[in-house]
């Protein structure tokens, strides 16, 4: 069967004549229909057909005017929009919530917590409170907001916004997300990987997107990198591009993974990690707070576990830049809090991990986003996400 988008569709057909008209009209002074239609080389009822649309779809505008000396209908290109959006980080024990504008500017932003993960029967309250109160922060009407991105620890199929992998999500596995946030906020909506949403975020923020590829690793309970490549995410073929948190590096490894397998990345290189081996190590339970508070204290072995974890995370990201060959590497998460501490550790196993050229080239910094990274890739998803028809 044909393709009907394909080369010599009328899908294909349709979208040249739509941007060839757009085109004519790019230096912005209004033009009757029928000038359109010489311009263009196009049939006076294709250019009719056409400026039908996209007057419905907020791109023309049409007016009463003079051309040539007569009255005519004259079509213009209609003003630019501000667009807004609402982005969504969903954490496995808290949710943050932004609103904002092109390009990505936060106007307003909360947070609050989920007490026994992200489950379907408290996720969507939580998220409904923290909506309703940013966008008022923002000071914007519920049809000012053209859409909603959601970012979730976990891979993500983009056709369905579902999350794929039991082992990382199971709660959310099979939960159609997308469509009860839709149904939920009255906005369309995506999903994506926290992480992806960070190295858009990162990618977007270097000069609007520049050539080249931008990594974000975000370390938490888990480990998970996205990478934008010239501005574009890339997801791989099941949405689990970057999943690095399972790249088993020492498999002799006594510590069971989530995932059921022994030496994976985020059993010896994640915050959580961090905060099982220094409870071990101290002979009592520690929260995070209290290992990053011990580690600025210069507590010896809270500063020796820290660059123990840091070293391995390094030579993980190391074999990711080898094949990916990224200009930055950006590092979210907790541990950021710990500044050069983990830094200087993480650096010391990528040099160690790479050619020296490729250690030379790559930046491996912390966020300059700091904890927002992945809220504000959520925002900037959503002012892509499609303006709905009539709004």
């Amino acid at each position: 069967m044909r393709d009907a988008t394909g080369p010599g569709s009328l899908s294909a057909l349709r979208l040249a004549n739509r941007e060839r008209l757009l085109l004519a009209l790019a230096g912005g002074d209004a033009v009757s229909q029928a000038e359109l239609a010489r311009l263009t080389g196009l049939a006076p009822a294709t250019v009719s057909g056409l400026v039908r649309d996209l007057v419905e779809a907020g791109e023309l505008l049409v007016r009463q005017g003079v051309a040539n000396g007569r009255r005519s209908r004259l079509v213009e290109r209609a003003p630019a929009r501000q667009r807004y959006g609402i982005g969504i980080d969903l954490g496995r024990t808290h949710v943050k919530v932004v609103a904002g504008g092109d390009p990505g500017e936060v106007l307003a932003a909360a947070a609050g917590d989920l007490p026994g993960g992200p489950r379907p029967d408290t996720l969507l309250d939580v998220v409904g409170e923290l909506a309703a109160a940013v966008r008022k922060e923002a000071g914007l009407a519920a049809d000012q907001v053209d859409g909603v991105a959601v970012g979730v620890p976990a891979p993500v199929d983009p056709a369905t916004g579902a999350v794929t992998e039991t082992a990382i999500l199971p709660a959310l596995v099979g939960f159609p997300l997308r469509d009860e946030v839709s149904a939920l906020l009255g906005r369309p909506v995506v999903v994506e990987n926290d992480a992806n949403l960070g190295a858009l975020a990162l990618s977007r923020r270097a000069a609007g997107g520049a050539p080249g590829a931008v990594v974000f690793v975000k370390v938490g309970s888990g480990i998970g990198a996205g990478v934008a490549v010239d501005g574009r995410l890339l997801r791989g073929d099941a949405g689990s591009a970057g999943e690095i948190g399972h790249l088993a590096l020492d498999p002799s490894l006594s510590v069971v993974c989530r995932c059921g397998r022994r030496g994976c990345l985020e059993t010896v290189g994640s915050a959580e990690s961090v905060r099982t081996a220094l409870s071990s190590a101290l002979q009592r339970e520690l929260g995070l707070a209290e290992v990053l508070a011990l580690i600025g204290d210069g507590h010896p072995v809270a500063v020796h576990v820290l660059e123990d974890a840091g070293e391995l995370l390094g030579r993980a990201l190391g074999w990711l830049a080898m094949i990916v060959n990224p200009a930055e590497i950006a590092l979210g998460g907790p541990l950021i809090a710990a500044g050069d501490a983990w830094l200087r550790p993480v650096r010391q196993g990528f040099r160690r991990a790479v050619l020296p050229g490729v250690a030379a080239r790559t930046r491996v910094t912390i966020s300059p986003l700091g904890e927002d990274t992945e809220a504000v890739g959520a925002l900037v998803a959503s002012l892509a996400v499609p303006v709905q028809s009539g709004h």
